[in-house]
């Protein structure tokens, strides 16, 4: 199978759910709940689950956390040789505030570790991986919880290399650290809100938005996959606009929801299925994320998305 080398995120995910309706400046009810997240490490454990040889590349700090993230690489049989491992920092945190419907109120990022990492240290890291280096075929994953020069760097090297590169947008504050590195990027990862900061359009302008995502497809020669919870999702490619109906969920929790869809759709990609159907498969993987209270469904198979199909 082709092999897939992400890059970026792997830390700890706390979210907060409230009990009852949130109120805006007022103490809230919740109950906290840890998992592991990170949109590199939720990818590569989807991946995995689907039988695919992944490689994670990304830093933790010398405490419980990293040690968790760790633990959990080798508990799935992923390799932990990409994991740099930073002495006297604290590892990346994310906590999500959930409505009681299971819908984010606000996420709150602590990501500092990752704003050190250089270009350099993280292809040493996939050397000193025990396999072979990345070749024209295997895919990379990119999050952008990277700096915006290491994503240019690594996205030109491995786009010289004939590796076929996707790319998460991670949040609106984030998102424009791929301005760069977009004319090297195959597939673009994002949501309404992430394309309407990437653009400089008000999200709330339904028809520029539109237009910006086709124009930027067009001129970066980059596919997008727009999502847009519960209104589906658009496919901007070469200016052409297709638009995808949401699929039914039980949503317990939208937490590594959009990561789900990611692997969904690259996972068919790197079957040679075409991209409609690619998108559709990585939907129900999306779904089928919803409805659990983790970033990552454990017990995701191919088969298994495939009967909630109906295939």
């Amino acid at each position: 199978m082709t092999r897939v080398f992400c890059f970026g995120g792997a830390h700890i995910d706390r979210t907060a759910r409230c009990k009852a309706a949130f109120v805006p400046g007022a103490s809230n009810p919740v109950a906290v709940e840890t998992t592991l997240g990170g949109a590199a490490l939720n990818t590569a454990f989807n991946l995995k689950r689907f039988g695919h040889d992944v490689y994670l590349i990304s830093t933790v700090g010398d405490d419980s956390e990293g040690a968790r993230v760790a633990g959990a690489l080798s508990a799935l049989e992923l390799s932990c040789e990409g994991l740099i491992h930073r002495r006297g920092q604290a590892s990346a945190n994310y906590t999500a505030i959930l409505e009681k419907t299971g819908d984010l109120v606000a996420g709150l990022a602590d990501m500092a570790i990752y704003d050190g990492l250089t270009s350099a240290e993280l292809l040493k890291a996939v050397e000193e991986i025990s396999v072979s280096p990345p070749l024209s075929g295997d895919f990379a994953f990119l999050d952008a919880n990277l700096p915006a020069g290491v994503l240019e760097d690594l996205t030109s090297h491995y786009s010289s290399q004939g590796l076929r590169l996707a790319a998460a947008a991670i949040s609106p504050a984030k998102v424009g650290r791929l301005s760069s590195a977009l004319k090297n990027i195959n597939l673009l990862f994002c949501n309404q809100a992430e394309l309407a900061a990437l653009s400089d359009v008000h999200l709330e302008d339904e028809a520029a938005l539109r237009h910006a995502g086709a124009s930027l497809s067009a001129e970066q020669g980059i596919s997008i996959l727009m999502t847009r919870g519960a209104n589906g999702l658009l496919h901007f490619d070469q200016g052409e606009i297709t638009a995808y109906p949401a699929h039914p969920a039980k949503v317990v929790d939208v937490n590594g929801a959009g990561d789900a869809f990611a692997a969904g759709c690259l996972h068919a990609l790197m079957l040679g299925v075409q991209i409609p159907d690619a998108i559709t498969f990585g939907q129900a993987t999306a779904c089928l994320t919803l409805e659990t209270k983790s970033s990552t469904a454990s017990g995701l198979t191919a088969a298994l998305v495939s009967e909630r199909l109906g295939r």
